[in-house]
């Protein structure tokens, strides 16, 4: 097995959360060496996924990458000293329209990119991918985006960036990302084109969910039976896990009761403008809620952004609750077979913060070709 590993091209991601870039990665035929990222339940969920088959091996180190210097030394004592490719996404809450009270120039996250950059001119890898939340791209006149690129121009990278929706590589869910991606030595860049631009073709929030245990409000069970075993979508076939009847992840968020009355007015693509207002007398002004609260999920088109679905009460299409982390997982286009660690609110977050598998595997594929393996 390690003979096959070291004939992979090899690549570490830092700040990488529960590792949807990771996982993308290894999807496209990369060796994730190793992983960085500070918060200890996703770095536990990554150490389960990636660390202990011996088909992955990759070294997670649960840091602050803030500590640069200590996680260089930490990734030079597991033994990593040459990489392809550096890829990672620093956090984003600075950038994020979904994050109205924190975004703004003056957030300390936005300068996070820093380190990233430290790490790349540490390594010096051929390759080098960065993603956000799309809004940097144009966020204060591109002035961040704009800093990015001049940061990696000095330290000898060429660098184009492209906002990409997962929506059309096969993810049922419709989130844009951007990507920025730089090269040494004059190697071309590169982006995936649309694997899926034709609406009708668009994975369904229900071609995605619907074989998934049918749930309570505040289900706590972890691992319980398929829902349904006939008619399987394409897509669900892609996610199960082989060789078993049941699926992990169940958890949802117990929900008030006058929450629930809300849900029960909210029709499929509706959200909190169908609540009747008697129901929402606890809302001071009820006009400043954001279009993404109390929004049911239509079963015949893609999911909005699962970003923080848990505070923004995300509706199942048909039940009058919220959605399971595995449901939100399958619309991140997580395989059933990644498990998620940590507290419900941990494993919730996790989720909504990673970068969707299939969208990365689409954009590590491009990076193949450009290192011409």
């Amino acid at each position: 097995m390690a003979n096959k590993i070291s004939q992979k091209p090899v690549a570490i991601d830092l700040f990488s959360g529960a590792g949807g870039l990771s996982e993308g990665f290894i999807m496209a035929g990369f060796h994730v060496a190793a992983s960085v990222e500070k918060n200890k339940f996703a770095a536990e969920t990554q150490r389960y996924n990636h660390a202990r088959w011996k088909q992955y091996q990759t070294k997670v180190v649960n840091d602050d990458l803030r500590n640069t210097a200590e996680v260089i030394a930490k990734l030079r004592a597991e033994g990593i000293e040459a990489v392809d490719v550096v890829v990672g996404g620093p956090p984003c809450q600075g950038f994020s329209r979904a994050n109205m009270r924190t975004r703004n120039r003056d957030n300390p996250d936005n300068k996070l990119f820093q380190q990233f950059v430290s790490i790349v001119d540490a390594y010096k890898p051929k390759v080098v991918v960065l993603e956000n939340v799309a809004d940097l791209a144009t966020f204060e006149d591109r002035e961040v985006a704009d800093a990015i690129i001049s940061a990696f121009h000095r330290i000898g990278y060429a660098v184009d960036m492209a906002v990409l929706n997962a929506v059309n590589f096969g993810v049922p869910q419709k989130r844009k990302r951007v990507f920025f991606i730089g090269t040494r030595n004059k190697i071309p860049i590169e982006f995936p084109n649309s694997e899926i631009t034709d609406l009708t073709k668009f994975i369904s929030v229900w071609e995605a969910i619907s074989d998934l245990p049918h749930l309570e409000n505040g289900n706590t069970l972890d691992e319980m039976p398929y829902g349904s075993n006939a008619g399987l979508t394409d897509y669900q076939r892609k996610m199960r896990r082989k060789g078993t009847t049941q699926v992990c992840n169940n958890m949802v968020t117990r929900n008030s009761g006058l929450v629930i009355k809300r849900y029960a007015f909210i029709p499929q693509g509706g959200n909190w403008r169908n609540i009747p207002d008697e129901l929402m007398d606890n809302y001071t002004n009820k006009e400043r809620c954001h279009q993404w609260i109390y929004r049911r999920l239509p079963e015949n088109a893609p999911a909005v952004a699962i970003t923080n679905f848990r505070k923004n009460m995300l509706i199942h299409p048909h039940e009058d609750r919220g959605l399971s982390v595995r449901e939100a997982a399958r619309l991140q286009s997580f395989p059933d077979n990644f498990i998620f660690f940590g507290g419900i609110g941990q494993q919730q977050q996790q989720v909504a913060n990673a970068v969707p598998p299939l969208l990365a595997k689409a954009v590590a594929k491009s990076v193949r070709r450009m290192l011409g393996v």
